[in-house]
C-alpha cells in the first residue's frame, strides 16, 4: 500500500484474530456529559461545529497508522486508503476539472470527489443513488419494515472475518422469509412439533439493508429488510400482509445459530454456547415486524438507506472538536435522553474504522421476485415508470443536483455569472 513519506513504519508484532477484536470493540461511548449530582455541566463547551470529519483525520490519521498500522492494514486493509480520499476529497489531490468563463478570463477548478463510505457528502449521494435503484425496482404495493437484530453476546462473532460473517447474517435473513411464506409447524398430540409444507411454492420479494451501528455508535449489526405485502408462485399473485412475530424470531434464532453452528469452529461458536443462546432467549432473537407506516415507499427507503452509504456519524451530531478530543452527541434508543461524549481524536477514527465496510462490500441486497423478474412480471405495476425513472435519475447528476441542494449552478461563474468553458482535466497528485 502506497503512502505518504512523512509517515513512519514502525515494526510491531501482529496480533492475533481475536486481540484485533478485543481492541476495536473493547470500549462503548456512554458516558454523560453532566455533574456528579446529574446537573448540567453549564462550563462545558457545546458549541456546534460542523465539518469536521476530514479535518480530524487529516490531523491525526498519521499519529493512528503510526500506532496501530499493523492491525489495521491487516484486518481493515482499505482503512488507510478511504482515510487519505477524505481527506483529499476536492481538492488537487484527487485532481479537478478547470473551467474558464469567457467574459472575464477567469479560471475555475472544480475538485473531484472521493466517493468513499467515510465522507458525509459523498455518502449522501450514494444514498440517493440506493433509493433511485430500489424505487425503480419496487413494485406498486405496501411494503413493510422488518429488522433482525442479534444478542450483545454474538456480535464480537460477526466483526472479522467481516464479510464471511456478515453474509451467515444476510443469509439467515433470507432462510427466515423463505420458511415464514412456506413453511408452518404444529404441535401433533403426542406433543410433537410437525413440519407442513407449502404446497404452492411461494416466493416474496424484499430489500435487506446492513447497519452496523445504533445511536450510540456501538458494534451492533443487524438488518432492516422492506418486504413487498405480496407472494407469487408462477402466475399467481396474492396479498400478504401477516407475519407472525413469534414465527420470525424462533426462526430467525434457529436458523441463524444452525448456520454459524455448521460454518464455524467449534472454538469460536460451540455447542455449549450454542444451547447457553437458546436458553438465554427462549422467545427467540429479537424481530421487529410491526407494520410502521411510512408516508411512501420513497420515506421507507431513504429512511434505512441512509445509514449504508456515510460513516458512523453524520457531521451535525459533532458539537465540539478543539485539536484533542471530540464531542458528539446522541438520543438513546430506548427512552430519547440526550447524551454527549466527549473522546480523543485517536478514539474517534477508531470508531469510525470499526464501521467501514470493506471495499465492494454489499450493504443492500435484493431477494426473491426483486432479485430475478417473476412470469407474471406485466401483471404488477411498477411503482416508477421507465419514463419517470429516467428523468429522476437525470436529477441526480452533478450540475441539477448542486442546483436543487445549494440554489446555484457550479458551472456559472461566481464574479460574472457567464456559462464556464471547459478546458482541461488535470488527474490527481
Amino acid at each position: 500500500m502506497s503512502r505518504d513519506n512523512n509517515i513512519i513504519e514502525i515494526d510491531k508484532p501482529c496480533i492475533s484474530e481475536q486481540e484485533f477484536i478485543e481492541f476495536m470493540l473493547d470500549r462503548d461511548y456512554n458516558e454523560n456529559m453532566f455533574n456528579k449530582d446529574g446537573t448540567l455541566n453549564k462550563n462545558y463547551n457545546s458549541s456546534k461545529v460542523t465539518g469536521l470529519i476530514s479535518t480530524i483525520l487529516e490531523d491525526y490519521s498519521d499519529e493512528f497508522f503510526n500506532k496501530y498500522g499493523d492491525q489495521i492494514n491487516k484486518y481493515r486493509p482499505n482503512a488507510y486508503i478511504e482515510i487519505k480520499k477524505v481527506i483529499d476529497c476536492n481538492n488537487k489531490n484527487l485532481g479537478c476539472s478547470l473551467y474558464q468563463c469567457p467574459n472575464c478570463g477567469d479560471i475555475v477548478f472544480i475538485g473531484h470527489t472521493c466517493k468513499s463510505r467515510l465522507c458525509t457528502s459523498c455518502g449522501y449521494k450514494y444514498k440517493n443513488e440506493r433509493v433511485e435503484n430500489i424505487l425503480e425496482t419496487a413494485y406498486a404495493c405496501n411494503h413493510r419494515q422488518i429488522v433482525f437484530t442479534i444478542p450483545k453476546e454474538l456480535r464480537p462473532i460477526f466483526y472479522y472475518p467481516y464479510e464471511e460473517r456478515i453474509d451467515i447474517l444476510f443469509e439467515a435473513v433470507k432462510d427466515t422469509i423463505y420458511s415464514i411464506f412456506n413453511l408452518s409447524y404444529k404441535k401433533t398430540k403426542d406433543g410433537k412439533t410437525k413440519e407442513y409444507k407449502s404446497k404452492t411454492k411461494w416466493i416474496p420479494g424484499f430489500f435487506a439493508f446492513l447497519h452496523t451501528f445504533g445511536r450510540d455508535l456501538k458494534w451492533n449489526p443487524h438488518i432492516h429488510v422492506l418486504i413487498a405485502e405480496l407472494k407469487i408462485s408462477g402466475d399467481k399473485v396474492c396479498k400478504c400482509n401477516y407475519f407472525d412475530y413469534d414465527a420470525l424470531s424462533k426462526r430467525f434464532q434457529k436458523i441463524l445459530l444452525d448456520l454459524l453452528s455448521k460454518r464455524l469452529d467449534k472454538n469460536i461458536f460451540s455447542n455449549d454456547f450454542k444451547k447457553e443462546l437458546f436458553l438465554n432467549h427462549k422467545n427467540g432473537l429479537y424481530v421487529y415486524a410491526e407494520p410502521k407506516k411510512f408516508k411512501s415507499l420513497k420515506d421507507g427507503v431513504e429512511y434505512v438507506t441512509r445509514y449504508c452509504g456515510r460513516p458512523a456519524i453524520s457531521e451535525n451530531r459533532i458539537i465540539n472538536y478543539d485539536g484533542e478530543n471530540v464531542t458528539f452527541s446522541y438520543n438513546a434508543h430506548e427512552d430519547e435522553s440526550y447524551h454527549e461524549v466527549t473522546i480523543s481524536a485517536l478514539e474517534f477514527i477508531k470508531l469510525l474504522i470499526r464501521h467501514l465496510v470493506p471495499y465492494q462490500f454489499k450493504t443492500i441486497r435484493y431477494y426473491g421476485f426483486y432479485r430475478k423478474k417473476p412470469s407474471c412480471f406485466d401483471k404488477i405495476n411498477k411503482l416508477i415508470n421507465k419514463e419517470k425513472y429516467t428523468i429522476r435519475k437525470t436529477l441526480l447528476k452533478y450540475r441539477l443536483s448542486i442546483m436543487n441542494a445549494f440554489n446555484r449552478d457550479p458551472y456559472t461563474c461566481p464574479r460574472c455569472g457567464y456559462m464556464l468553458n471547459y478546458l482541461l482535466e488535470m488527474t490527481g497528485g
